[in-house]
């Protein structure tokens, strides 16, 4: 009975089910692609159309699609479907990966494609806009936490399952987005050490809502155990719809937009832009922000009365007081040292073009890529930039986790090409975590280097790139003595910066003896948000060259 009607391709106002149960194969244009994009949508028995319902939003793992929380064994063969029907809540899932299949992390394409789902089940279906829940498993869970930081104004809650790390500087953005981790105690320990327990930790401290289920006896996936309780902890929420505090950070523009206030551009790229907003009795809004140059306010009707004069307050200092009819809205722009502040037309931006439309720089010649050599352009870039923002005297990184089944994760850019803040997601993925700078003499330095100069093909990714240094190795010498000739001096005591995944997880660089041992600071950038520094440095271009700083001999 729970697969009475289904249907295929776009819906038309035509053929709208107005009741329950459905279970719906349909697809939307992609914005990116402008081909359909599939996703699955089950309406319990109890929709009618003429009442809102909540709606579960469900997002796959890597190596899923659309159809794995509807019916496949790995996800206990349809528990939410059966669930949702039990509870009377819709239940969607979108596909998260990209036009070659490729996971998206639900980053970049995957994030437009979550955006554009949620937009089309609403038009087409009586969503109550207050209680839409995120979650997902693995990729889906990670992807989870990283929208609903970048999107808290969306969503009711967020419940991530068997997910890893986040960005903790924006885990402030969650002061009205409810969090409920699940996670298996028997996971690989490192996904809840970089996600769930810090990020938890990080909500307690600044007093949020958040929860940890750490599930006894369990790996990877729990649904068989949590899925009743994490559909009923789901119907429990409903959003803030108008919130009196605002707090939001983002290091790009595009994710600058939080309920009535949004960040329209920063004044440093590579650290974020933070505001802090809060509506007073007196008909004020008091604002602080850091590092940000514009702003703009759109007062909500439903917190102040708009016939009335507004006073807006910002570091301090008053720059605005008049009003600002519900069709208006007040640009800050600070210039010159100083704040000024405009009334113009309400305009709220589309998120989707924003993403496709924001500008990073110009890709030169030669576009730096993770070429099948010792030493990559990309490597030399990515490293140039951690190694300039972060002031280290030395910068290592590795491909790692940018390769997925023997390919590239992410879309290789082209000479001359424009890149906005969609492709620098879908180029740099999936690791976009932040920057740590550690201590270390020369000679642990290169113990590191040494671990990582394998002999399997499949171990190449883990071959460290460097930037302020050089090495030369022969593979062909023993374990401890292949680096053969370098100007890293072993006593010399060095500041050393990388992503922090690097240094956290196993399977992107070999510590060794060092593994959890060493005393690491987390600075503010991350990776693409260091890139977004390091090209406007350098005038709007990226670009890179090899330089022997690493190389092979006999290669």
């Amino acid at each position: 009975t729970l697969n009475n009607k289904i249907f295929g391709g776009t819906l038309d106002n035509t053929e709208l089910p107005r009741k329950g149960p459905a279970d719906l194969s349909l697809t939307f244009i992609s914005p990116i692609y402008k081909t359909p994009q599939p996703y699955r949508l089950y309406l319990p028995s109890t929709y009618d159309s003429s009442k809102p319902f909540p709606l579960l939003i469900v997002l796959h793992g890597t190596g899923g699609n659309q159809n794995k929380y509807f019916d496949h064994p790995e996800y206990a063969s349809g528990i939410y479907k059966q669930e949702a029907e039990k509870k009377g809540i819709i239940l969607l899932s979108p596909y998260g990966n990209d036009s070659l299949d490729r996971p998206t992390e639900w980053r970049g394409t995957g994030e437009i494609h979550v955006l554009k789902v949620i937009e089309e089940v609403c038009k087409n279906f009586n969503i109550d806009r207050d209680r839409i829940i995120l979650s997902g498993q693995s990729m889906g869970g990670t992807g989870t936490t990283y929208l609903c930081c970048r999107y808290p104004d969306l969503f009711a809650g967020g419940i991530p399952l068997a997910s890893t790390y986040g960005h903790l500087s924006l885990v402030i953005n969650l002061k009205h987005t409810p969090m409920f981790y699940v996670h298996g105690e028997k996971d690989w320990h490192i996904y809840a050490q970089t996600g769930p327990i810090p990020i938890i930790e990080e909500m307690k401290r600044l007093g949020y809502n958040g929860t940890l289920w750490m599930i006894p006896d369990v790996g990877h996936n729990t649904m068989h155990i949590s899925t009743e309780r994490v559909i009923d902890w789901a119907l429990q929420q409903k959003r803030v719809a108008h919130p009196t505090h605002i707090i939001h950070r983002a290091y790009f523009p595009p994710h600058g937009r939080a309920w009535w206030i949004e960040i329209v551009s920063v004044e440093q790229p590579g650290w974020y832009g933070e505001v802090d907003a809060r509506i007073e009795q007196d008909n004020s809004i008091k604002v602080t922000c850091k590092n940000v140059a514009e702003l703009i306010i759109r007062p909500d009707p439903e917190l102040l009365p708009l016939d009335k004069p507004i006073s807006v307050e910002i570091n301090n200092t008053q720059i605005y007081n008049g009003k600002c009819s519900p069709n208006q809205q007040i640009l800050l722009q600070y210039k010159d040292g100083k704040w000024r502040a405009f009334v113009e037309p309400r305009v709220i931006r589309d998120r989707i073009e924003l993403l496709q439309k924001f500008f990073i720089a110009k890709i030169g010649d030669p576009a730096p890529t993770w070429e099948p050599t010792p030493e990559t352009t990309l490597g030399n870039y990515l490293t140039d930039a951690m190694r300039e923002i972060s002031g280290a005297d030395i910068a290592i990184c590795t491909k790692g986790h940018y390769q997925y089944g023997g390919h590239l994760r992410g879309n290789q850019p082209k000479p001359n090409q424009n890149l906005y803040l969609i492709d620098l997601i879908d180029w740099i993925r999936p690791l976009d975590c932040a920057l740590c700078t550690f201590n270390l003499k020369g000679k642990e330095l290169l113990e590191i280097i040494e671990l990582n100069i394998c002999d399997k093909p499949e171990e190449e990714r883990f071959l460290v790139q460097v930037s302020g240094c050089r090495y030369t190795f022969d593979r062909s010498l023993p374990f401890g003595a292949r680096v053969v000739d370098t100007d890293i001096q072993p006593e010399r005591n060095y500041q050393i910066v990388c992503n922090v995944a690097d240094i956290t997880r196993t399977d992107t660089l070999h510590l060794g003896r060092f593994y959890g041992k060493l005393e690491y600071k987390l600075l503010e950038p991350n990776i693409l948000s260091t890139i977004w520094f390091y090209a406007s440095k350098n005038g709007g271009v990226i670009t890179s060259r090899l330089e022997n700083r690493v190389s092979e001999l006999n290669h």
